[in-house]
């Protein structure tokens, strides 16, 4: 079994998406057995959530280069949601074909089937062409025997025949008789023409019952045999069977083909295809074992399914008392098919029907009331031109299914906001009930399940996705910026990603800022006087100290570059007021002075220590630059470039030129740009130190000492 089972696997996905008589054959050619087969597609369907996991895995070689990938690691084609969606909806179309080929899904797309026709039963009355006979319980005691004897037959064949109906069909085998008047009753039956009698046929080994002697071989003999699904319930009904050399016909159809005579109607070729039945405009098409939601169900003889459209209202219906008291009205029975049937629980005769849990009826009905359905339906179509369900074709059906599972990624893809796809998918589902109701209202078998079970794991793995792509991108731009900003803003990044963000790169842009460049005063010394661990320890003491109070002061620690530090104030976040501008002056400003008071603090550890101590040199300066991750592919860093960041630097490489700092000073001399100064508020108090001209620049600068903040 394992190597046929091998080919299954591998021809099924092939296969899949093609109509079944491909895959069929398919199968026939690969010598694949009906449990390899499922089983082999139940492999397949299996496998998808695999290939799809495996489509999900999203790279992070680019988490230290400022791009945020959504790269697929199946395939470098998948880099956007739409394209992972695609291959999603195909993926899990292939699995949920095979998933329905291997007959998962037909119980409940039956169960689907039950529901509409549940709900289309009251479109049309009862069939007043037809009539029940039931002999029940009473009957059968009254007459103190079962089964009937032929006496009893011929009363009651008698009394019907005197309410002049158009046809008889009697659902009571006589295949032996039952004496007394067994003669009166082959006469009986040879001379009245429009009275039908059954007969079962016999399926494999099992025997069938035979018909009155008296009537065997004529167009007086019907077959009795219902076709049961394996819930139990009647949904098809059977015109012909043949054995290989005879044909034989229903008893509905024998029935509806004696009534439609008297209306001039007579089995015609089909239309479009000859080999089929034609009563009246209307053409039946046979049933195949795959139509509607059937995987390989038994499609011998001439099967039709069942619409009990005319299960509204019961049938008239009287009893063999009624009949032969004579208590029938005249006419009641006149002119109309008339079905002789048992209803007795004695004698058990029941089935079920596909509208048992939505009608008030008993779970099982008689034998003879399923008849009288099929007949109605012949009837119906023979004079009404009442179409009988139809089915698309496999490639229509495939396609149904796929648009529906491609409308739920879309749905996603449309409204990803939680609070939104709720109700937006419930009126999805809502609305694919509807159009399915609407297509069986008018004559046409829609697969239901399938198409929903698309959906909504199109959905559920879409939102999967989006989710896992979301938190990937939201990952790697927290841990982008988390290192040179606070978590409060790198939260506040991301939910203004749309801003600053392009095609999953942080695009450069022009900003206004305000730059802080610091470095240590003879730092050179210092190194000399340490050794290489007691110098990084004390370096990373002051730098941890410096960078903590940037990022408490709202900003963003640019580049460390030995003992110096870059910071910039008024990015990532877009700003884009005056007021704004003014804030970010002043953070940096407060930042500075917050600088020289923990250099002070510092300095008192590192005599206690007996290490060196600090002083720094601080230039500020606002105006604008450009924003944005500079570097190579391998790596890159978030910096700020422009004529404002050059002017900051040489602020701060300035103040070695003037004189030693004063007591007001501390240990940070703190040098602004008229840029920063005018935007500082009263409360700082602030030194002309003159209009100099730096170092590379042609133009002079206005140049300020911050000497404190009143409080």
């Amino acid at each position: 079994m394992s190597d046929r089972l091998a080919i299954a696997v591998v021809v099924v996905p092939a296969c899949v998406g093609s109509c079944r008589p491909v895959m069929m054959e398919t199968r026939r050619m690969a010598g694949v057995s009906d449990c390899e087969w499922r089983i082999a597609l139940l492999t397949v369907a299996l496998s998808m959530p695999a290939v799809i996991q495996a489509s999900t895995g999203i790279t992070r070689n680019n988490r230290d280069s400022g791009i945020v990938s959504d790269s697929i690691t199946s395939a470098s084609v998948l880099r956007r949601p739409v394209m992972f969606g695609v291959l999603q909806v195909l993926v899990l179309f292939v699995g949920l074909v095979a998933v329905r080929e291997t007959g998962l899904l037909q119980p409940l797309e039956i169960r689907a089937y039950d529901l509409f026709m549940g709900l289309s039963v009251d479109e049309v009355a009862a069939e007043p062409r037809i009539a029940l006979i039931n002999i029940t319980e009473s009957d059968i005691q009254q007459l103190g025997q079962w089964p009937l004897s032929d006496e009893s037959l011929v009363r009651l064949l008698t009394a019907l025949q005197a309410h002049q109906p158009a046809v008889i069909g009697v659902d009571i085998y006589r295949d032996l008789p039952v004496p007394p008047g067994s003669a009166e009753l082959d006469t009986l039956l040879s001379q009245n023409t429009n009275v039908i009698v059954v007969e079962k046929t016999g399926a494999g080994e099992a025997r069938g019952v035979s018909p009155p002697a008296v009537l065997a071989g004529s167009a007086q003999v019907g077959f009795s045999d219902l076709l049961v699904d394996p819930d139990g319930v009647v949904r098809r009904g059977l015109l012909f069977l043949d054995d290989g050399v005879d044909v034989f016909y229903s008893l509905s159809l024998r029935l509806a083909l004696y009534y439609l005579q008297s209306h001039g109607v007579y089995p015609q070729p089909g239309e479009p295809e000859p080999s089929h039945l034609r009563l009246g405009e209307v053409t039946l098409r046979p049933f195949e074992g795959n139509d509607g939601g059937y995987v390989d169900a038994d499609a011998a003889g001439y099967q039709f399914l069942m619409d009990y459209r005319d299960a509204a209202r019961p049938f008239d219906t009287y009893t063999l008392g009624e009949l032969l008291a004579g208590k029938i009205s005249p006419g009641s029975l006149a002119g109309r098919v008339v079905i002789v049937g048992v209803a007795a629980e004695s004698v058990k005769d029941d089935f079920l029907m596909p509208l048992a849990g939505t009608l008030t009826d008993a779970p099982g009905v008689p034998g003879s009331r399923i008849h009288a359905h099929a007949t109605g339906q012949l009837l119906r179509a023979a004079l009404d031109g009442d179409r009988p369900i139809g089915v698309p074709n496999d490639m229509q059906e495939y396609i149904w299914i796929l648009a529906w599972t491609a409308a739920g990624m879309v749905m996603v893809l449309l409204f990803r906001a939680v609070h939104v796809l709720i109700p937006v998918g419930m009126l999805g589902m809502a609305l694919l009930l509807l159009f399915s109701y609407l297509a069986y209202a008018a004559g046409l078998w829609l697969p239901l399940v399938p198409s929903a079970a698309g959906a909504v794991a199109s959905a559920v793995l879409m939102t999967a996705y989006l989710t896992s792509h979301e938190n990937a991108r939201r990952r790697q731009v927290m841990e982008l910026f988390s290192r040179q900003v606070s978590g409060d803003v790198a939260r506040q990044i991301w939910a203004q990603r749309d801003h600053f963000m392009k095609g999953g790169r942080v695009a450069p842009r022009e900003v206004v800022c305000t730059v802080l460049a610091s470095d240590l005063e003879n730092f050179t010394p210092v190194s000399e006087r340490l050794g290489p661990a007691q110098l990084m320890d004390w370096l990373n003491r002051y730098m941890d100290t410096m960078a903590g109070l940037v990022l408490q002061h709202g900003g963003i620690v640019d580049d460390y570059y030995g003992d110096a530090i870059m910071a910039d104030f008024g990015v990532p976040l877009e700003r884009s007021s005056e007021a704004e501008y003014d804030q970010d002056a002043r953070n940096a400003v407060d930042c500075a002075l917050a600088m020289r008071e923990a250099i002070a603090r510092l300095n008192e550890r590192n005599a206690e220590e007996h290490l060196p101590s600090v002083h720094m040199r601080v230039g500020i300066a606002t105006g604008e630059m450009v924003v944005g991750f500079l570097g190579t592919s391998q790596r890159m860093k978030y910096t700020t470039i422009g004529d404002t960041v050059n002017t900051a630097a040489r602020l701060e490489t300035y103040g070695k030129e003037l004189p030693p700092m004063d007591a007001g000073e501390g240990a940070c001399r703190i040098l602004v740009a008229e840029s920063t100064a005018r935007r500082l508020g009263v409360e700082y108090r602030t030194g002309h130190v003159g209009t100099l001209q730096l170092k590379g620049k042609r133009q002079a600068v206005d140049v300020y000492k911050v000497l404190a903040k009143e409080v």
